[in-house]
């Protein structure tokens, strides 16, 4: 008996492997951190002229609790997030918030002068500002070729 195979079986085997394997980082990625897992928050990039800016949401976070760090083509932010105390003779019925360590490295999309960053946060919103380096132009001189001969 001769075995056929038909020959879409095989792709929509596989399409249904990759469906079922981006179905589980969906729902993997809508879950809350676990008490000890770093947290990533958002963050928005914009650019204006001159400058490049970085807007990222740290709600509840004080500034001495952040690290900003400035590498040649990213930017790291750190930190931690305290959690709030609650009164002695009461209990959580949600807890939704997310507390603990948190993480975040952003590509910086061009090239800037690291001696002008500036960083603040306010109302729960970090704001880095990159500025971008003067653009330098130059005058090249054309020379003419004649050939002898």
């Amino acid at each position: 008996m001769v075995r056929r195979i038909k020959p879409v079986s095989r792709p929509v085997k596989a399409e249904t492997r990759v469906r079922a394997t981006a179905e589980a980082k969906r729902t993997a990625a809508l879950r809350l951190p676990a008490p000890g897992e770093v947290t990533i928050p958002a963050v928005d990039v914009y650019e204006t002229r001159t400058e490049f800016i970085i807007e990222m949401e740290l709600p509840g976070v004080d500034s001495e609790n952040v690290k900003v760090l400035l590498f040649s083509s990213r930017l790291e932010v750190s930190g931690f997030k305290r959690e709030l105390g609650i009164p002695q003779e009461s209990r959580y019925t949600r807890l939704e918030r997310e507390y603990g360590a948190f993480r975040r490295d952003v590509v910086v999309p061009g090239a800037v002068d690291p001696s002008q960053a500036v960083a603040a946060l306010e109302n729960g919103v970090l704001t880095i500002v990159l500025q971008k380096p003067p653009r330098k132009r130059r005058d090249v001189e054309i020379k003419v070729r004649r050939n002898a001969g």
